[in-house]
């Protein structure tokens, strides 16, 4: 920031975080609605003693896995505006060619659980950066489980309540531990800024 007025790169950050933090609004929104929904059908069938889920349930079932859909489109146009397919993990990366055992060192440096190598400082600084990225991929994850909570909610059988009930809170975990991790890179590049930024 000079003279009171952000750098290019300070508010392409700024950008970026509004456009994930208000993601993350709509995206659990979404799914605490359809989780109500979820409970209001079972709620019912309980109380119901014909099983059969009715010609409305079925439809709301349907919007609900269309808002996944809508979801998981958000997560591409969010992973493409931040760059994320530009340092997808598919493509070559710096720390492929350390063991695992160094990759492991990288990572603990990262997390703060060990000291910085500093002959490895910009090996770290590209996995804290990759990390940050990935937290994106939740928002993938909050589609794929909105998607099973409609189906769930379209066909209220025992199998897709169970199926619902293990994956869903399984991917949501998997959610909330990317976002620690991401939450712990981010603390390890301010602690650790590159030189070379323009930041």
């Amino acid at each position: 920031m000079l003279h009171g007025v952000p750098s290019s790169s300070a508010e392409r950050r700024l950008r970026r975080s509004r456009l994930l933090r208000w993601s993350w609004v709509l995206a659990g929104m979404l799914l605490a609605l359809a989780g109500g929904v979820l409970l209001a059908v079972l709620a019912g069938a309980a109380l119901v003693p014909d099983p059969d889920p009715s010609g409305g349930w079925v439809v709301v079932g349907l919007v609900v896995q269309g808002a996944g859909l809508v979801v998981m489109t958000g997560y591409l146009v969010v992973a493409w505006r931040v760059g994320l397919f530009r340092v997808a993990w598919w493509q070559r990366q710096p720390t492929s060619v350390l063991s695992r055992a160094q990759r492991r060192g990288l990572r603990a440096q990262v997390r703060g659980r060990t000291e910085v190598d500093p002959a490895r400082l910009p090996l770290a600084r590209d996995l804290a950066r990759r990390l940050v990225l990935q937290q994106y991929q939740a928002l993938l994850i909050v589609g794929v489980v909105l998607q099973q909570v409609g189906r769930t909610i379209g066909a209220p059988t025992r199998l897709n309540v169970v199926i619902t009930v293990l994956v869903g809170g399984g991917l949501v975990v998997a959610a909330v531990l990317m976002r620690r991790e991401a939450g712990r890179a981010e603390r390890f590049l301010a602690d650790h800024p590159d030189p070379g930024s323009p930041v």
